[in-house]
């Protein structure tokens, strides 16, 4: 008879052939690492048949749905810093997202590093097994409602989840889905001149309109974005990062919107004077800064509609961009428009006059052409533009930016650009049958070039002389002070400049050209090797004729000779028309 012992076997001593436990190779590999940091990166194949209906159409409880819709409003996952009042769970990130039908709100669990796809306006599809109801119980507890929202879905991004969130990149203008999901709530397509219910002007709505209009709407446009700032919060007792977005629309352009925190890289893809926000419920501070500007804010029970498309969103577009075109500084010159030497040197060069113009524009919208212009300089003030430091200008960030020197760094994004010739600087341009104002054309680089020194052999020479000895002279003492070589200008009333340059007593060369000619730097190049110090200068005094900056280095009395000798002088202008542009763009200038 068996006893229980014999049941029972002792475990061998396991041979010394045996490998030693690694614990590294029981560990997680790199793949699987990423897809628990990241898993709105990884892919997901959704397990079933998921049906594809609007927000208006969801109903509450079991059901696998998918669905399209766009970032209203987020507040990102505090992940134990506490979110205030509001009930959700510190680990969630908590979306509002619209179609064109209605508003739901989504709870998405954080990951740590997702908080990057949260921005206003960003197109999303959802997939979901199960909707529930955002009770009364959320507000009450809450403290806040949020205007049409009474759904929830929550959603938990994994391999084996039954719900999941995408992210759309819309960098791409070509895509389909840039359209999708931007008309207005309660905005009906199919009524003409069907408006927004209580949607308001910005001056009725910071008068009055938010005392008595719990769900009111209005319609800005951006007008610019200012520097990612750090603010020192003394409720909170941390630094919180900070954007303020200038906005304005027909009645009212002194009002900022302040983005905080996650909300922050939002305004990044803004474009002044094109993006249009309409804003539900924005929170308004009733204490007027110094400067006069009126603060806006989004608070929780906030929706923000980026480019939203209605009749009012293009109208406000549209008067963004003539308010542009009227107000602006600086207008880049157009490129690839027009064929350049064709339009100055080609066969088809017509002569018009402004009134010929005008009537051939209202005639045909739509053409595009150039041809060529017989004006009076009637105005000048080159030396007033330099005495304000406005000779050169550009626009950044919406701002005008304005500098006596071609570059400039911006205050506002701290980058730095090169900066144009102020259009200013030439008054008005007449002839028999009208006028153009200051600072209507826009010039070309060669333009400016050629209306200030002149091109071949047409430019008066007392002036190329008087500009070309003081700018040669500022080189000599700029470029080479510390060189030992000296600069040596002659000029006679012909035009002629003969320049010299010393390095020692028993090497000199000497370049005699005319100053206007094609050819007056062509022998820069076959400079022999013991003298190849001194080309530098020689290329910086090239390309100071080359281009109008030399005016720049220019002194008062240098300025004063140029504007003296430009006033009440004839010109013909090439020029080029576009709708594209909608001013007349100055492609030559012949003396």
């Amino acid at each position: 008879m068996s006893s229980i012992q014999s049941f029972y076997h002792k475990d061998s001593t396991p041979s010394r052939s045996c490998k030693p436990h690694n614990p590294e190779n029981e560990a997680f590999t790199q793949a699987e690492i990423e897809a628990a940091r990241r898993p709105l990166t990884q892919s997901w194949r959704p397990k079933g048949v998921y049906e594809e209906v609007t927000i208006a159409e969801l109903q509450p409880g079991p059901a696998k749905v998918r669905f399209k819709a766009r970032i209203v409003n987020f507040s990102a996952a505090t992940h134990g810093r506490g979110r205030g009042r509001s009930a959700l769970p510190e680990n969630f990130h908590t979306l509002i997202v619209k179609d064109d039908t209605g508003v739901v709100l989504l709870k998405l669990l954080s990951s740590g590093s997702d908080q990057d796809f949260l921005k206003l306006g960003t197109l999303v599809t959802v997939w979901t097994g199960f909707v529930a109801d955002y009770s009364a119980a959320h507000v009450a507890y809450s403290n806040f409602r949020i205007p049409f929202v009474s759904l929830m879905i929550s959603i938990h991004p994994s391999a084996g989840s039954t719900s999941c969130i995408r992210f759309h990149n819309e960098s791409n203008p070509s895509q389909d889905t840039t359209e999708l999901c931007r008309v207005p709530l309660n905005y009906d397509n199919f009524i003409n001149l069907s408006q927004v219910p209580g949607l308001m002007s910005l001056k009725a709505y910071i008068s009055s309109g938010y005392d008595d209009n719990q769900d009111a709407h209005i319609l800005v446009c951006v007008f610019s974005a200012g520097p990612r700032l750090t603010v020192w919060s003394k409720d909170k007792q941390k630094d919180l990062e900070l954007i303020e977005v200038r906005v304005f629309d027909e009645t009212c352009n002194n009002c900022v919107l302040k983005l905080w925190e996650d909300k922050v890289s939002s305004a990044k893809s803004w474009v002044a004077n094109q993006t249009i926000l309409l804003i539900t419920n924005p929170i308004l501070k009733h204490s007027i800064r110094s400067n006069g500007l009126v603060e806006l804010g989004i608070g929780s029970s906030s929706m923000v509609e980026v480019d939203p498309d209605f009749p009012d969103a293009d109208w406000l577009r549209h008067m963004a961009a003539a308010r542009t075109r009227k107000e602006s500084v600086h207008i880049p010159f157009p490129v690839d428009i027009w064929d350049v030497d064709a339009a100055i040197h080609g066969p088809g060069r017509t002569l018009y006059t402004l009134a010929d113009i005008d009537e051939y524009v209202r005639e045909v919208p739509e053409v595009v052409f150039t041809g060529k212009l017989n004006l009076l300089i009637t105005g000048v003030s080159i030396v007033e533009q330099c005495r304000k430091r406005q000779l050169c200008c550009f626009e950044c960030c919406n701002i005008p930016l304005y500098s006596h020197n071609a570059n400039a760094t911006c205050k506002n994004c701290l980058k730095t650009h090169e900066l144009s010739l102020n259009p200013k600087i030439i008054g008005s341009l007449t002839d028999e049958t009208g006028s153009v104002a200051a600072g209507k054309l826009i010039w070309s680089d060669r333009a400016w070039t050629e209306l200030l020194f002149g091109n071949n052999n047409t430019a008066p020479a007392e002036a190329v002389h008087t500009q070309a000895t003081h700018v040669f002279s500022e080189l000599a003492d700029d470029s080479h002070a510390d060189r030992g070589v000296v600069a040596v200008k002659n000029g006679d009333d012909n035009g002629d400049v003969s320049i010299k340059k010393e390095k020692s007593d028993s090497v000199e060369i000497e370049y005699e050209k005319h100053f206007l000619g094609d050819d007056i730097f062509d022998d820069l190049d076959d400079l022999d090797d013991p003298f190849d110090d001194l080309q530098p200068q020689e290329v910086v005094a090239k390309q100071s004729y080359e281009s109008w900056k030399v005016l720049t280095r220019l002194d008062n009395d240098s300025l004063r000779d140029v504007e003296e000798r430009l006033l009440y002088s004839r010109v013909t202008l090439t020029f080029g028309w576009s709708p594209r542009v909608g001013r007349l763009c100055v492609l030559g200038v012949e003396w």
